[in-house]
């Protein structure tokens, strides 16, 4: 039987635009987490339209604040996740490099930290994210290697699931901490009431804001949803107090 024009056409042209909506809608979520502070684990830095860093710490000891780029550590511990060989998804070849080579990094973190490179950039289609720092850390030994992604988990879900920008940060986060956090996208409390209070109101509320879409996105009963739903809890109560202390301090008017 003869196809109809919606088959031989229209059918490949909304694929096409389901691909593209879906690439658009991490890039937005990537410039929105690019732009937050206040995470106990990892610290995001944008830097353009399809990337941000990520200094991700250790080990979940302390968990000290985390700062701007400062000098590399070399700290190795814990079996964690390798790097691609092309073969964890449909369309990874044996080499998927990043805008910048690695050993152009000027960004190095601190001792305590790795550094990552996460990108979704068009000519790949989807999200990868390349080590910048430590490589040994994940048998990142040979220099090639260096400009190959890391194989995680949700790239193997980016054409059946909703993956949002918090799925690639949980396995980056997970495979980077010793030992893995329950809550990889745990808030800092201490951190954010460090804070004078103009400045906890705007980090607190940026939080409060991106974990509701999160939960608006990720189905119930996941582990992310369950964790980050306590969190959120925690941070609107907080969120709240700053504003009530706002209020009585006369550095706002009204709370609506």
């Amino acid at each position: 039987m003869k196809c109809g024009p919606r088959q031989d056409c229209l059918l490949p042209i909304v694929f096409l635009d389901e691909d593209k909506l879906r690439l658009d809608q991490f890039l937005s979520d990537l410039s929105l987490l690019g732009s937050l502070q206040g995470f106990r684990y990892f610290q995001p830095w944008l830097r353009g339209r399809e990337e941000i860093l990520l200094t991700v710490v250790n080990d979940d000891l302390s968990c000290a604040s985390l700062h701007s780029p400062g000098s590399l550590g070399s700290d190795i511990s814990g079996q964690l996740a390798t790097y691609s060989s092309g073969q964890s998804t449909p369309r990874a070849s044996a080499l998927l490099p990043p805008a910048s080579p690695c050993e152009r990094e000027i960004a190095i973190p601190e001792t305590h930290c790795t550094l990552f490179l996460l990108a979704a950039y068009a000519k790949y289609g989807r999200p990868y994210v390349w080590v910048r720092s430590n490589h040994q850390r994940f048998g990142g030994t040979e220099l090639c290697d260096r400009d190959s992604p890391l194989t995680l988990p949700c790239y193997s879900e980016w054409d059946t699931k909703d993956v949002g920008v918090w799925h690639v940060i949980w396995d980056v986060v997970s495979t980077c901490v010793t030992p893995p956090p329950r809550n990889p996208l745990a808030v800092d409390f201490g951190y954010l009431k460090s804070l004078a209070l103009p400045e906890r109101s705007l980090s607190s509320g940026a939080l409060v804001s991106f974990f509701h879409s999160l939960l608006f996105r990720e189905p119930r009963g996941t582990p992310l949803y369950t964790y980050v739903l306590e969190e959120l809890l925690d941070l609107t109560r907080l969120h709240a107090q700053t504003l009530q202390d706002l209020k009585e301090q006369n550095l706002i008017k009204n709370l609506l």
